[in-house]
Parts: structure tokens; sequence; C-alpha cells
């Protein structure tokens, strides 16, 4: 495999007639700068010389900026790419204007590449809108885990929009092409760069619609930005923020990186991409040496795969991030291998599994054909950027460090409270916490619980059980109906669920009528009989009761205790109550 490269200019066909690939497998990239004047007449030649002499090699390209050739970022001139496979094998095919947003074509699309023989990657190049992208997610990732899948948002602006083109199609600004590459001896690595580093505590996302986030904890999001930041509401927010963006945890397998692009009157701000609501972000924040680390070892890790060649997605706010110094990622990038690419305004990768749109990353895509027959010799020390460390920087670290110690410490004490209070066993309130509810109940002092009743049971012949199936099945039996309370009944609004001790039950429930109390108790009853326990059925025995004005706590369980024994003494598998149905 090998890569050409050129630019557009007076010797733009005499290059390209010297490329020596019309008897190989290839594939054309056309990456166009988005602001050049007259940009599209100008791809028209490009795409007119290439299909005049190649017009069996497929084109794709995009707007885009930071166009890499020779191994470093060209802004005002479009690139044009050669990728170039040796091997028989090899295959490369473009599928033209998939309308993502169209269930039918992304069908066909599917069933295109599963029916691809010796498929190793799905390259993506859109203008579409996130919301197609995310439903075209849900197909990709149908295929196969060990299917490279990587590609890129096309760049575009208010004034120029972002466009895509592929092979004698027009251009589009609202959908996507794939490019499927195949072939038994090609072989593909991908990863991606971040480098960015969290701090302060998590927000939640409470209130959010696609790419605009009006609350974090209940609050505007601009607050963030204001109350820590002091990052203000003016031209400059956008390059301010992007020093700070979110690192979004949606769930426990899925980070990436989120960066704000304005904000709005009400205080809500729009990010780069969607947020979900209920997602905990946390600020991160971009230093120079630790991005440069991230990118060196990861590409360390490429290079121990010997790539013939690399395709490179860059994010155009991070190549905005380094400022005058855009192409120090790059440059890294390309001592070791010949490289191609762009800086997108978005980077797509599928990463353990799920396909994801990342902003503020740069996603590698290391291809060979063969085997690896040697691996360069590569410097892994650390990437020293500038003598010293400045002082904003180091008090970031100094911040984020104490940040992390009392997150760690808070974590330490709300495992420590959470022991304190509930039963090991079974996860349900232990007696001091569950008792220390009724006291709190019976003063009253806050005004929080009014209209109370306890519903207090215990298992019935719980020794037999013991004594028959052994005390592990005892506990096993405590755990299911255990689970059971805390799925159906510890989730009522204002019920406490609570082991009393032994095979005891302690129930707290906060205004409810007597009526509703009685028939929780006796789906209680109920349910528990068909609860499916291995080797033996159990029942309970239920006692059910009213605090009264003025009574103190002991009363009324001493009360609920006595009703809880008189439902054993009338034959088990009952509730008694002193309050009328």
């Amino acid at each position: 495999m090998k890569l050409l490269q050129t630019t557009f200019n007076k010797f733009f066909t005499q290059t390209i007639t010297r490329w020596d690939i019309k008897d190989c497998a290839a594939i054309f990239h056309v990456f166009v700068p988005f602001n050049m004047q007259d940009n599209i007449n100008k791809t028209n030649e490009v795409r007119k010389v290439l299909a005049f002499f190649y017009p069996d090699i497929p084109v794709i390209g995009c707007s885009a900026t930071g166009e890499i050739f020779n191994g470093t970022m060209c802004d005002h001139e479009i690139v044009v790419s050669a990728m170039v496979f040796e091997d028989p094998d090899t295959r490369v095919e473009i599928c033209p204007y998939y309308a993502i947003k169209d269930q039918v074509e992304m069908d066909d699309l599917l069933n295109m590449a599963k029916e691809t023989p010796d498929l190793r990657g799905v390259e993506i190049i859109t203008a579409a809108p996130y919301q197609p992208l995310e439903a075209a997610r849900e197909y990709i990732d149908q295929l196969s885990e060990n299917i490279e899948v990587f590609g890129s948002v096309a760049v575009g602006d208010d004034f120029q929009k972002a466009f895509i083109f592929a092979d004698d199609f027009g251009y589009s600004k609202d959908s996507s092409a794939c490019v499927l590459y195949s072939g038994k001896e090609l072989h593909m690595y991908t990863d991606r760069m971040f480098g960015w580093k969290a701090i302060g505590y998590p927000l939640t996302v409470t209130r959010s619609e696609g790419d605009v986030v009006y609350e974090l904890d209940g609050k505007p999001a601009y607050d963030v930005y204001n109350h820590y930041l002091h990052i203000h509401k003016d031209s400059n927010f956008f390059y301010d923020a992007l020093q700070f963006p979110w690192e979004v945890q949606v769930d426990e397998s899925t980070t990436y990186i989120r960066h704000a692009k304005s904000v709005n009157a009400d205080g809500s701000i729009r990010m780069s991409t969607n947020i979900p609501q209920g997602a905990k972000i946390r600020i991160s924040y971009g230093e120079p040496r630790r991005i440069m680390n991230h990118t060196k070892e990861t590409v360390i890790k490429a290079l121990e795969f010997a790539p013939q060649a690399m395709y490179i997605v860059n994010c155009m706010g991070r190549k905005l991030f380094w400022n005058d110094n855009y192409d120090i990622e790059i440059s890294e990038m390309s001592k070791y291998v010949e490289t191609t690419g762009f800086s997108a305004l978005g980077e797509i990768l599928r990463f353990k599994g799920t396909t994801v749109l990342n902003n503020l990353s740069v996603v590698l895509v290391a291809m060979r054909e063969g085997p690896i027959l040697s691996k360069p010799n590569v410097d892994i020390n650390e990437y020293n950027y500038g003598s010293n460390m400045s002082l904003t920087h180091r008090l970031a670290v100094f911040i984020n460090t104490i940040t992390e110690e009392l997150m760690e410490k808070n974590e330490q004490l709300t495992e420590m409270l959470y022991k304190s209070s509930h039963d090991t066993l079974t996860g349900l309130l232990n007696r001091g916490a569950i008792e220390q509810i009724i006291i709190d109940a019976t003063n009253n002092n806050d005004g929080v619980y009014n209209n109370w009743h306890l519903i207090m049971f215990d298992i019935d012949d719980f020794k037999r059980v013991n004594d028959t199936f052994g005390h592990s099945e005892g506990d096993n039996a405590l755990k299911i109906l255990s689970e059971y309370l805390l799925n159906e009944i510890a989730v009522l609004p204002n019920v406490k669920v609570g082991r009393w001790g032994g095979e005891e039950f302690m129930i707290f429930a906060s205004d409810y009528s007597d009526d509703k109390i009685l028939d929780i108790a006796e789906g209680i009853r109920a349910n528990i009989k068909g609860l499916p326990i291995d080797k033996n059925h159990i029942s309970v025995s239920l006692g059910v009761t009213k605090h009264k004005p003025n009574e103190e706590a002991l009363v009324t369980i001493d009360r609920v205790d006595e009703l809880l024994y008189l439902a054993k003494d009338k034959g088990k598998d009952k509730v008694c109550s002193d309050i009328s149905n």
C-alpha cells in the first residue's frame, strides 16, 4: 500500500498523470477549504481531471479545514490524496448518498456491507445533521465488531454550508457517503486521542433538548462558566470556552468530549452536538503537555501495527485550541509514516463496539496490506512542551488534585454512611436506620412526615427453612424477599423498608390512606407466597397500625409488633390490623 498526494495547482494535471495507479485498487480523497473563494468551481475542475485520467478509481471528498499535505496542515489549497492498494484482493467501493434519514436506503447499505467479503472498514463522510447520524449508528453497529468504523463531519459555517461529494454525483449539504474497504490482506487499526483532563465535581444535565443544554443541577447551564471560570457572554465566549470543554459520561463505558459554541439569552448553552438529558458532565481543560503525551502514546500504539499509511481526522476545535501551534500533533503523527486527512467539524469512530461522534479529538486510522515486516523505532520519552509548566496549568493541576482527593473522600464517606445505615445481607435499611425514621416522624420537628403507618412482618416458620435446607438457603430466601421489597415496595413514594432483625421486616409509610395501607400489606402477603425460591415456598404474617397523635414512637412500634404476633396466633399467612378497611 502507498499514499500519493498533491495540491490543486498549475502542475496538478502533470503530477497526477505521473502516478502509476491505473491497474491498482485505489481511492481519491479530495479535501476542499470550506472558506476558499469559488471552491465549488475549483473542485469541479479537480473532479473533471480525475475522471478523465482515472475513470475507474472512486472519488470522495468534502469541505474541510486544515487539509493534511506532506505531514503538515495546508489551510488554503485543495488537497488530493490517492490511497493505492497493491494486493490484488483489496477492494474499495463507494456508496454515495445513502440518505441516512431514509430507513430503506440504510437497510440497503447495511446489507451491502454484510455481503461484502472480507470487509475490514467503513468510512463515513457526512454533512448530515446529528439526529440522522445517531439513527445511522444503530444500523452501523449491527456489523461485526472486528470491522473498523471511522469518518468525519464536513466543515461549514452560517455563510458557507458544509458539503460532500462522491464519484460523478452532485454536491450534497445534508447527507452522507460511505466507503467500504475489503481484502484478505488488508488490515486496519483505529484509535482516538483526547488528552483533556476533567476537573471539578460531576454535574447532571437536568434539562436539555438536542444540542441545547438548559440546566445543570437545576441551574442555568451558563452558570458553570460564569461562576467557576468567569467566562463572559461576549464575542470571545466560543474561544474562551474552547479551553474548557465538557467530559460527558453517558454510561459506564461511554465518555466523550463536547464543547460550548454559544450562550443564549436565557442562560442555556448551545453545544457542539447533542447532550442527552440525565448525562453526567465534568468541566475539563486542555494542558498542552498532557495532550501531546496522550497523542504520542496513541501514535506509538498505532506504529506497533506497522502501518503503511495513516488517515487522520483532527477536530477543527482542537486546531483552534493550538492556535499558532496547530501543526504540532499532525507533525508528530507524520514522522514515521505517510498521512492524509483534515480537520473536521466532528470525528466519527467506533470505540468498544459503539460508533460515537466525537469532538475535540483526533481519530487515527492506520492501514497496512500483508503481514508486519518491520516496525519503526520510536522515541518513547514524554513530550516536553516548553521548558516550564505555566502558573495557570500548575494551579489547574493543584485544583484538580484537591478535587479528586475530595471526591475520593466523599465516595468513601458515602460508602461508610451506606454501610452504617443498610443491612449487609439484604441491602435494606438496617434496624437503626428505620427506627430513626420512625423516631423522626414521631417528633415531626420539620413537618415532613404526616399521617404515617407501620407494617411489620416476619417469615412464618423460618426456623424450619434453616433446619431443613441449611442457613445458606435461608439467606437465599431473605435475599429474594428483600429484592422484591426493594423493587416493588421501597420505590413507592414516602415509603421506607428495613430489616428489623432476623426474619423480621419493618415498613414505614407516610401520607397514605388506611385503605391503601391495608391494600399494600395484603399485596405483600400475596406476592411473597409466589416468590421463586428454589427449595420451598414461604409465607409471612403481618401487623398494620397507624400512628396516633402525640404518641411515642415506642408505643406505635410495640402495637404493630403485637398485631404481627396476633396474625401468627390466628394461623399465620394473615394480615392483622387495628385500623378498619
